[in-house]
């Protein structure tokens, strides 16, 4: 066994080898081995808060985009649900040099920027009134209703925006009185903008046996002057290289009969 004294001995030799060493310093090798551990620390560290900024933006941008799908579905259901449409026997359909009706429904294509979109017009009492007064609920009395409007949709292309750049939908409101005798567009420029960054719009006309139809003209013989049931909305939004495809139905509360049905 070792004494005392031999103990004392290793102890100062491997306190002198230590201190040895860190006078001596680092190896190249031992370099090398500790910036490659905190390379590889440092790059996890990296993508872990990338991919934590990554979604976070990801869910704002989704959040964003389904407020704005939302609102824009939503101000369309409720122009709508509250369709104004002159019925039977106050309507006649018109003769060859009869004005167009002012509570028509016409929904149509055009092409926009090379790309075919709908638009559509119709009379709703969803339009706010000036003078303040409590509009009454959809329906057909033979009065002019209060907050009665030509409302109309239709996909723009600015022309300050970027080739790459989405269609807008826009919403005009005209109040009553309003001549309408040149379309369902009026002043198309000076809509407001309701939803940007479109890249797909469509509007589906259902009749009664839920038949759907890309265009309908409630002044046209070939619809025998009827209007539809209900609406199937299908909006598209491409943001970078994401799309998000939103869609709702909208059963009119409000309709006219096919004038042979009404005539029975």
């Amino acid at each position: 066994m070792r004494g005392a004294g031999g103990v004392e001995k290793v102890r100062a030799g491997v306190f002198q080898t230590i201190k040895n060493r860190f006078q001596s310093g680092f190896t190249l090798l031992e370099l090398l081995i500790a910036i490659t551990i905190f390379a590889v620390i440092a790059t996890l560290v990296y993508s872990t808060f990338n991919a934590v900024i990554s979604k976070t933006d990801a869910i704002k941008e989704e959040s964003t985009v389904n407020e704005m799908a939302a609102a824009c579905l939503n101000r369309i259901s409720m122009d709508l649900q509250a369709l104004y449409v002159e019925q039977y026997p106050l309507y006649k359909p018109p003769d060859y040099d009869d004005d167009p009706d002012p509570y028509r429904f016409v929904g149509e294509t055009e092409y926009i920027g090379g790309e075919q979109f709908p638009r559509l017009g119709f009379a709703s009492t969803e339009h706010l009134p000036m003078s303040g007064k409590q509009k009454p609920a959809s329906g057909n009395s033979g009065a002019i209703p209060s907050g009665l409007a030509r409302i109309r949709y239709h996909v723009d292309k600015p022309g300050d925006a970027a080739p790459d750049s989405g269609y807008v939908l826009k919403r005009g409101d005209t109040p009553w009185p309003y001549d309408d005798s040149d379309g369902i567009d009026r002043d198309p420029e000076k809509d407001p903008v309701l939803c940007t960054d479109i890249s797909e719009l469509r509007f589906i006309y259902l009749d009664e046996k839920g038949d759907e139809f890309e265009t309908w003209d409630s002044e046209a013989e070939d619809m025998d002057y009827a209007t539809p049931r209900a609406v199937q909305v299908y909006l598209k939004i491409d943001i970078g290289s994401r799309q998000y495809p939103f869609s709702t139905r909208v059963v009119l509360p409000v309709f006219r009969e096919p004038l042979e049905r009404a005539e029975k």
